[in-house]
């Protein structure tokens, strides 16, 4: 049943996309806003450190454990309705076009040699963190490449993830829910919700940023990945993004995030003396020709999922 309910999904989302404007989306924004409003906005100094992980299981658990009853009443009263109930939850939260369409926008314009409308795209779909307005072509592609790249676990990969686990569709909800809520409130500047929103999320997502950077090696650049995975991580500020990143940019051959820092004399004789090795940055400056890699290197890796989905399936079915 999972392996056709994310099919079935996959095909609609392609068909009729789920926008980042949809009803779904917008109910989720205003319940945990009104948590963090319930749970934080009443004093002046925000959520208390337990408040704020009380505000995190009322924000992600309730919605799981509504997801789930629903989940567990169809299936026993009527297996077709689980299924249905699966293909819906997967449709509205699976995010593929959510990025895939900015993304699009962005390589359409660099296609065209036009970097003002480039520039734009890229800003509209950072917001209001970022000035793309002096960014080279090469800036452009390269932070569009490590959006896109983030946003296909996220809006993907994690999401199968969590699917594949026992409670199913509720799985889901909860990782997007933590999801939203880890950017959401640190937009608020309440310290302890963000903090707690962050560490729900970085527990829920450990494994499966891992699992995808392993994805990205395989369906990828191999030795590329697994040394961007090893030695390059502290590119990025997020731990989690970081593993996703730099064994993406490894799968890809291209270099990403900020260059790093050449050691001085004294720290390579350290190195040298310690036996540590010379880290150095691998792959091509990213192009045009990257961002259609990249598009590829995603599919595979859905193709892949979906063959081992299918391949369990099978197996069930003959067991």
């Amino acid at each position: 049943m999972t392996f056709f309910s994310i099919l079935f999904a996959l095909i609609a989302e392609q068909y009729r996309p789920v926008s980042a404007n949809h009803w779904i989306h917008r109910i989720g924004a205003r319940w945990l806003d009104w948590v963090a409003g319930e749970f934080g906005g009443k004093t002046e100094d925000g959520a208390s450190p337990v408040g704020a992980r009380m505000a995190c299981l009322v924000a992600f658990i309730l919605p799981t454990f509504f997801v789930f009853v629903v989940y567990v009443a169809c299936m026993l009263t009527y297996p077709i309705l689980g299924f249905i109930w699966n293909v819906t939850i997967a449709y509205l939260f699976f995010g593929f076009r959510q990025f895939s369409h900015s993304f699009t926008a962005v390589h359409e314009a660099i296609q065209n040699h036009d970097l003002p409308a480039a520039r734009l795209a890229l800003a509209e779909w950072y917001g209001p963190e970022l000035d793309a307005s002096n960014l080279s072509e090469t800036e452009v592609i390269s932070l569009a490449l490590e959006r896109a790249i983030v946003g296909s676990h996220h809006h993907v990969f994690g999401v199968l993830f969590w699917f594949m686990m026992p409670m199913g569709p509720a799985g889901v909800v909860l990782y997007r829910l933590a999801d939203t809520a880890s950017q959401r409130w640190s937009e608020r500047g309440d310290f302890n919700l963000s903090e707690a929103a962050r560490h729900f999320f970085y527990v829920l997502d450990w494994i499966p940023s891992r699992i995808t950077a392993m994805g990205f090696a395989i369906v990828g650049n191999f030795e590329g990945a697994v040394y961007g995975w090893r030695y390059l991580t502290g590119k990025w500020a997020d731990s989690l993004s970081a593993v996703i990143l730099a064994a993406g940019s490894g799968a890809l051959g291209v270099r990403l995030g900020e260059p790093l820092s050449e050691p001085d004399s004294d720290e390579a004789l350290r190195m040298a003396e310690a036996g540590e090795p010379i880290v150095y940055e691998v792959g091509l400056e990213p192009t045009e020709r990257t961002m259609r890699s990249a598009i590829g290197l995603v599919w595979r890796l859905i193709i892949a999922w979906m063959a081992l989905l299918l391949m369990l399936t099978i197996s069930l079915w003959l067991g």
